[in-house]
């Protein structure tokens, strides 16, 4: 049975120094505290007394009791910004030429030479994504100017740096090298003080770091899951997990933007009972992957299908031939991600044309049911998700059994359809492109041609203007009411929009006359 070995209080200064090594695991989050959490700490550090310490809440630490180098399991954000705290002193010291003084602070707190090598290793080792700029680049005083090329987890390492390295600058102005040292020995070193939690090597220790995570930045469902993954996954003795290291970082690599939270509940609810809420998301994973085998079984079916749903997003993937690419660039101005976890299941799993009707029917239900009826998306979700979960389970194979058994009854009806859309309001400011969609579907149905929609040649015209003058006042004194109706909207070229402008309608109609779009010369015959 695995157990805590022992819990006790710590300063910093104990719990860095006494020729101790600290490791973050390569699995955990990335640093990613900021100016707030900056600003806390320095502001608290200058606010203790000599006779009072400053609590600053639980580390948990992974490793025998009699070991020098130990696993942080929770407390990486805290340490990790002392430490450059520290780096900033250490460089103000030297800028000062107090050279020795410099070199017995880095050697107490920061790294140790090695005997043999004469080479110094740093106390304190982080991640896979932060090591290099820790260890490589700060650590060494090589501190970047421009950070365009970095990650953003390395950016806020050096803007960390630079914050203490200022502040520090600013608070010792003319003053003695002294004083810098007495505010680090008697503020840092003896006055911060953490509850130390120390575990076996072999204890789940991420169920203490679930809840224990104090004054750090609150974890999202990512980076419990990642934790709890590998913790899980990784056993003492059983070698290398760089594998599937490598396959986390594959799938955050290929997400790019988008938030790998999103993604995990999209996968869970393609091949599992919808989750209904996504706060309860870790926990359910949690209870599908409780093995080694059954984690990392997971951890390959995130990995395998993580092109394809980072693809979604993408109209130009090359997973996409060009008429699929089209549907995929109208799901996208639609916000269709409601559908990812159906259509992520459907392109694993059927053939190419079935795929491709059901891309075409998914399109259809979003726009009528969410973007033109308003209706409640958490619905569609669930008729989504159960739809996906009975791909998954080989249930149904065709995009007409998926519309017969599940889809069916989110597909607004035509009557319901019409009535919604002659109402329907949307905000060329915020969604112009979304307009400009709708619009060139309905030239494209008249033309039987289909206007390239980036063109920068063409726009969405306001009939009744954004902003009337008094002669359209007097005719619609209540504009507001319609200035973003759909039927107020019109394609348009961008110059004759320009030359139209607030001109009367009379005046209009004679520029949309001469309009190339059919919806604008023949659709606006009115008096």
């Amino acid at each position: 049975m695995s157990t805590i070995l022992r819990q006790y209080p710590s300063s910093f200064g104990e719990l860095i120094g006494n020729g101790k090594t600290l490791e973050v695991p390569t699995f955990q989050r990335d640093y990613s505290w900021g100016i707030e959490e900056w600003e806390d700490l320095w502001q608290d550090i200058l606010a203790i007394e000599e006779s009072n310490d400053h609590y600053m809440g639980y580390i948990v630490l992974q490793g025998e009791q009699n070991e020098k180098h130990h696993i942080i399991i929770d407390g990486q954000q805290r340490i990790t910004t002392l430490s450059l705290l520290i780096l900033a002193i250490v460089s103000i010291l030297k800028e000062r030429e107090d050279l020795v003084r410099a070199a017995d602070i880095r050697s107490i707190y920061l790294s140790k030479k090695d005997i043999l090598t004469q080479s110094e290793i740093p106390k304190l080792k982080l991640n896979y994504n932060n090591e290099v700029m820790y260890g490589g680049i700060l650590l060494q005083l090589n501190i970047p100017n421009k950070l365009e090329s970095y990650k953003v987890s390395e950016r806020k390492l050096v803007e960390a740096y630079n914050y203490f390295y200022h502040a520090l600058t600013i608070h010792f102005a003319n003053k003695p090298n002294e004083e810098i040292i007495r505010f680090l020995e008697k503020k840092i070193d003896t006055k911060l003080f953490f509850t130390i939690i120390q575990v076996e090597n072999d204890i789940n220790a991420f169920k203490i770091f679930e809840t224990l995570n104090a004054r750090g930045v609150k974890l999202s469902t990512a980076d419990l899951f990642k934790n709890y993954l590998f913790a899980t996954i990784f056993s003492p003795g059983a070698g290398s997990i760089s594998h599937e290291e490598r396959k986390w970082h594959r799938i955050n690599d290929t997400l790019g933007n988008t938030d790998i939270t999103t993604y995990l509940w999209h996968f869970w609810n393609s091949r599992f009972p919808t989750c209904e809420r996504k706060t309860s998301l870790f926990k359910a994973i949690q209870s599908e992957t409780k093995s080694a085998p059954t984690a990392l079984a997971f951890l390959n079916a995130l990995h395998e299908s993580a092109p394809i749903y980072a693809a979604l997003s993408n109209p130009e993937s090359t997973l996409w031939n060009s008429e699929i690419q089209v549907l995929i660039e109208e799901l996208n101005i639609l916000e269709g991600n409601l559908t990812f976890s159906l259509l992520m299941n459907a392109f694993q799993k059927w053939e190419e044309t079935e795929f491709k009707k059901l891309l075409r029917d998914t399109i259809s239900i979003i726009f009528r049911y969410h973007i033109i009826g308003a209706l409640n998306p958490s619905i569609l979700e669930k008729v989504f998700n159960k739809a996906s979960y009975a791909i998954h389970k080989g249930e149904i194979k065709t995009a007409k059994e998926i519309f017969e058994k599940y889809l069916k009854e989110i597909y607004i009806s035509d009557d319901s359809f019409k009535n919604d859309f002659q109402n329907k309001k949307i905000n060329t400011g915020k969604n112009n492109s979304l307009a400009k969609y709708i619009l060139v579907k309905l030239e494209e149905q008249i033309s039987l041609t289909k206007p390239d929609s980036y063109s920068k040649g063409i726009s969405v015209e306001h009939i009744l203007p954004e902003n009337p003058d008094d002669q359209w006042l007097k005719e619609f004194p209540d504009a507001d009411a319609y200035i973003y109706r759909m039927g107020n909207l019109t394609l348009l070229e961008v110059s004759k929009n320009r030359q139209a402008d607030r001109k009367i309608f009379e005046e209009k109609q004679t520029i949309y006359a001469s309009s190339h779009y059919k919806i604008t010369s023949q659709g606006i015959d009115y008096s």
